[in-house]
């Protein structure tokens, strides 16, 4: 699988998830580092990462920049301090790949993650570090409000927003100084979101005009430092890519 490298003048690196094959992270991480500048590791499950022997993470960079996606399952009912410290050992496991950033799915319970926050300062972490993603229960809108009140910052995915029907904030210039990274791919097609408001993970060819009209704002007018395309199969991220670089270009033309 060849891909296209990234253009220098861009303000973002592209990267791709850590789960492209049906391989480790590390096999996913050696393969991609041949042409993308970084890959996020996607650490989804809790208790399966805190089991990850030397085998199943990178034991080197290749290169590669990282981020991280946190667990996903984390025990917020026991409270931030208890998630955080089940994220502590997950970050063990990662330090010697040196992750810039960490991407969290914020709980309903805002008191807990306001816990989470303040036992990560307090283990010496910047909360700036944490990029709270937009996710079916918290709108753009909501992660930007409590980026600004907990010093976290924000990571805009267009598929959940898409999904579930949320509009980006009507404060650009917060948006923009908070958005550290995005995360593309099509939650539909041209039929238009299913019942229920769920979604699947589909290549940039299948966005609905106004998902690509989205991405084509957000492109023109926020500068995160990552653009990650997240979809789970090389050909979909081949395909994705392709789409995602005649985006670039047309906004780069028209600006």
């Amino acid at each position: 699988m060849v891909l296209q490298n990234c253009d220098p003048k861009w303000p973002w690196r592209l990267a791709a998830t850590s789960c492209v094959w049906p391989e480790t992270a590390a096999v996913n991480c050696r393969r991609l580092a041949r042409t993308l500048p970084e890959v996020g590791l996607y650490l989804l499950e809790g208790t399966a990462c805190l089991a990850y022997g030397p085998e199943d993470l990178p034991r080197k960079t290749y290169g590669l920049r990282y981020h991280a996606h946190l667990p996903v399952d984390l025990p917020w009912p026991a409270g931030g301090g208890e998630a955080f410290a089940l994220v502590a050992g997950v970050l063990a496991k990662v330090a010697h790949l040196a992750p810039w950033g960490f991407v969290l799915h914020p709980p309903a319970d805002r008191a807990a993650l306001a816990a989470f926050v303040t036992a990560w300062q307090a283990a010496g972490h910047d909360p700036a570090d944490v990029l709270l993603e937009n996710t079916e229960t918290a709108s753009p809108g909501d992660v930007l409000a409590l980026a600004g009140a907990l010093g976290c910052s924000v990571c805009l995915d267009l598929g959940h927003m898409l999904a579930m029907g949320h509009a980006l904030p009507e404060d650009e210039s917060a948006l923009a100084a908070a958005v550290r990274m995005f995360h593309v791919y099509a939650p539909y097609g041209e039929e238009g979101p299913p019942p229920g408001r769920t979604h699947v993970h589909r290549p940039l060819q299948h966005l609905a005009p106004e998902g690509r009209d989205i991405l084509v704002w957000m492109l023109g007018h926020l500068r995160p430092e990552t653009i990650v395309v997240e979809v789970f199969a090389p050909n979909h991220l081949l395909e994705s890519l392709a789409v995602l670089n005649a985006l670039i270009a047309s906004v780069e033309a028209g600006s």
